[in-house]
Order: C-alpha cells, then structure tokens, then sequence
C-alpha cells in the first residue's frame, strides 16, 4: 500500500507531465507541421521544464526516478528520435527548419539527461554507470 507521501508525489508528477506533456509535443508537432522552429522549440522548452520539474519534484518528495519511468522516458524518446529519422528520410515535404527543430530539441533532451546524471551522481560515478571495468 502506497504511503500519503508517495501518492502525493504520484499526483504532483502526473499533473506536471498531463499539462506539460500534451502542450509540448502539440507544439512540436505545430513546429514541425508549418515549418516553425520557434513554436517546435517552445514545445520541447516545455518538455525541458517537464523534466526539471519532475527532478525538483522527486528532491522536494526525497526519491528519483522510478524504474517504470525510466523505462517510459527511454522508450518514448527511442520511439520520437526513430520517427523523426523515418521523417527525415522518407518525407520529401521534410525541410530545413523540421531537422532544426528535431535535431536542437533531441539535443537538449540528451543535454538535460547528462546534466541530470552528472549532478546526482557526478563525474565519475556517471561515467561508470555506463563502463564496467571488473572483469570475469
């Protein structure tokens, strides 16, 4: 059974992502749908703050990030970076500012994860969670 605490921090996480979510990916999709890379980058300026706010949500509730949300982030993003290629590769109409939009907003996406790893973990203990160096 879930205790008060982890439940409020359930609901603080699934409003902040219900509004910043669906408001950044439709102006993504804005963005890219009319060749606008002002509006593609608010939308993902917004998932930037999603995700700074989620870390500063799970500071003020002392915990990180579940492994359920980890799963999702890693698959929603695998899914849009895949699409986007796809896009890029079969969709003549594709143009300059699409790549624009898509390749800043992927970038500060991976930017904020490295921060993000950086800062919990530091340097090193980011590089290790990716390099094993015992050996069997």
């Amino acid at each position: 059974m879930l205790t008060i605490r982890q439940t409020e921090r359930r609901l603080a996480v699934v409003a902040l992502w219900g509004v910043a979510g669906p408001f950044g990916l439709g102006l993504i999709q804005s963005g890219l749908g009319r060749g606008s890379i002002a509006l593609g980058l608010l939308g993902f300026a917004l998932l930037v703050g999603g995700f700074v706010g989620q870390v500063i949500v799970n500071g003020l509730y002392g915990g990180g990030f579940s492994r359920g949300e980890i799963a999702f982030g890693f698959t929603a993003f695998g899914i849009a970076v895949l699409g986007f290629v796809l896009a890029w590769v079969f969709d003549p109409a594709f143009g300059t500012a699409d790549i624009v939009v898509g390749l800043s907003g992927f970038a500060a996406l991976i930017a904020c994860f490295l921060v993000y790893l950086i800062a919990k973990y530091g340097l090193k203990g980011s590089f290790s969670m990716f390099h094993r160096t015992g050996r069997h």
